[in-house]
Order: structure tokens, then sequence, then C-alpha cells
């Protein structure tokens, strides 16, 4: 495959890893169970008294006193972790953790798939946070060692990044600040929503969209309507064009049946998209509509960022496209 987007591992195992967590992957607030009657984990984190988290899968986690050594397992969460003002307890991290530009510092255990445990270990955590692609293995072997491990997999929507973020902040004792954090994601998606549901756009005609994610002789990757990307293309306004597509591959055929408008693409990839074979001929290329985003920390990653290429989404499908 030419050209594959840097997230596109963690796109093609999406699909399979949210099947398998269907049963287990609950839309609900997680709950908080103080262990003392009024306590909860921002108290907790100033008091060091004990206190307990259910995760988005059940999973009950029970805590003696706030993590002060964690290791992140997930790009995504390191992100959400040093927003937080967690940033500072974050002694390790995996090999695709590349922001913000503190965690270069940070050592790194590995990749998500095969982490070093012998690294783990030494760097003593109280607390390994796991995401997309973080085998039952690993936590099994981890736990074994007797390593507390929670784990937070990606949702199908932005309500589950809600509840990542809220579940963020229970676990490190920053509840408050989860809480804070998550609703201002949440109202920065939906003032966009609101901007552009004014008089102004009453004629608005969403323009249809097709989004790469990996591209050339290997086949088309993109973003099937009930995938977490796909929806968002479509609530900031775009018509996906895969949107009856389930998973991640549509046939060239229909790409070019579909003849999108607007292509959303990684940075630094439009110019080789547009003059590979097979591409030439779309309308979006011909027009010049190719437009490239910060995909691979934006959009592939689940967290408050993506309220960042919402907006930016937005702005594009609502603005009248040049001939």
């Amino acid at each position: 495959m030419k050209n594959v987007t840097k997230g596109l591992w963690v796109l093609l195992f999406c699909t399979v890893l949210l099947v398998n967590m269907a049963a287990c992957g609950k839309e609900e607030t997680p709950e908080l169970t103080p262990t003392e009657t009024g306590n909860n984990p921002s108290d907790a984190s100033d008091a060091g008294e004990a206190y307990s988290v259910t995760l988005p899968d059940g999973t009950v986690l029970e805590f003696t006193d706030t993590p002060k050594r964690i290791i992140s397992m997930g790009p995504n969460i390191t992100d959400i972790l040093f927003e937080l003002g967690a940033g500072d307890r974050v002694v390790g991290r995996t090999d695709y953790c590349d922001t913000p530009k503190e965690v270069a510092a940070i050592p790194s255990v590995g990749t998500i798939f095969t982490p070093d445990i012998e690294a783990v270990l030494a760097l003593e955590p109280d607390l390994v946070i796991g995401s997309l692609l973080f085998s039952e293995e690993t936590q099994k072997q981890m736990e074994d060692l007797g390593i507390k491990v929670a784990v937070l997999y990606d949702s199908e929507n932005m309500e589950g990044v809600y509840q990542i973020i809220r579940t963020l902040g229970e676990l490190t004792g920053l509840t408050k600040e989860g809480n804070a954090l998550a609703d201002q994601t949440r109202k920065a998606i939906e003032d966009t929503i609101a901007k552009y549901a004014g008089e102004e756009y009453a004629n608005f005609s969403a323009p249809t969209v097709y989004y790469v994610s990996g591209y050339g002789e290997s086949g088309d990757y993109t973003s099937g309507g009930t995938t977490f990307i796909g929806q968002i293309l479509t609530s900031a306004g775009g018509r996906n064009i895969a949107q009856d597509v389930e998973g991640w591959m549509i046939t060239h055929e229909l790409l070019l049946e579909a003849d999108p408008q607007i292509i959303i693409i990684g940075e630094g990839m439009a110019a080789d998209f547009c003059t590979t074979p097979g591409y030439e001929g779309l309308s979006a290329v011909k027009n010049n509509h190719v437009f490239e985003f910060d995909v691979y920390h934006l959009l592939e990653r689940q967290s408050h960022r993506n309220a960042e290429i919402f907006v930016q989404l937005a702005e594009l499908f609502h603005t009248p496209l040049e001939q």
C-alpha cells in the first residue's frame, strides 16, 4: 500500500477491537465510589484517602492514594494526562507518544503491542493506563506482577471520548479537572455545530467528502459511516461518501463513482496522492480540493484535541468551494 497514514494500523485493528469489546464498551458515565462517605478523588489527592474508580467496562480499581508514578500506554492517554496537569507524574510512555514536546524526556517502554515488561518494572509504576490495541495478554502479565492496570479502549463516538477524559481525571485524583476538560471539549464541538446551524447557512448543501487513510496498489482505506472518524466528518457538516461502508476498506470503483468534492488527507501526503495513477481524474484532485490536516494527532487519537480538528473541518465544509 502506498503512503498509508501513520495511524492506519490503528484504524485497521480498531474494527476488530470494537467488535470484540462491543459487549463491554458501555457508554455510561464512569461511577465513582468513595471508600469513605464524602470522599472523591479530588479530595483524596490532597488528603491521601482511599477511593475507587469504576472503568467504562465495569472494572473497579481500588486506590489507597492517588497514583504518583504513571506509565501511559497510549498517545491519546498521554495527551490528556498532560492537559489535566498530571504530566509530571508520567514516568513512562510508548514509542508512539510524541506529544506534547515534554514527553521526549520521558523514557519509552516500547510499543503498545509488545512493551518491555522489564522496563515497565524498572520504572516502578503505581498505575499503567492502556488504550487502543493494549492486549489482554500484556494486561494480565502486568497484573500478575502486581502492577495496577486501567484500560480505556477507544470509543465509537464523541460521548465515549468525553468519558475517557473524565475517567482519566478520576483515576489521577483530578476529577474536577477531568470534568472541566470534557465539558470544554463538548462545548467547542456543540458551539461549532450551532454556529453553522444559523440562518446564514440555511441554504447550505453538505459537500461530499472522502477521508484518505490508505491508498495505492494494495487498496483504498477510509472511514466508514459507523467509525469514529466517519461520524466526525458527518457531524462537522460533510457528506461521507463511505457512509454505507462498514469498517475501513472501500473499492476503488466506488471511490471513482462517488467522485467526492473534498478529500481529507494527512500532512505531506497530498502531492503524492494527486499524482498516483488512478486518482488524478477525481474532481477534488482536478479542482485542487485535496486538503491536508494533522489527522495523526488530532483525528486518529481520541482526546480533547478532536475538538480542534472538528472546528477546522466544519469551517472547510461550510466554505463555498472554488471551481
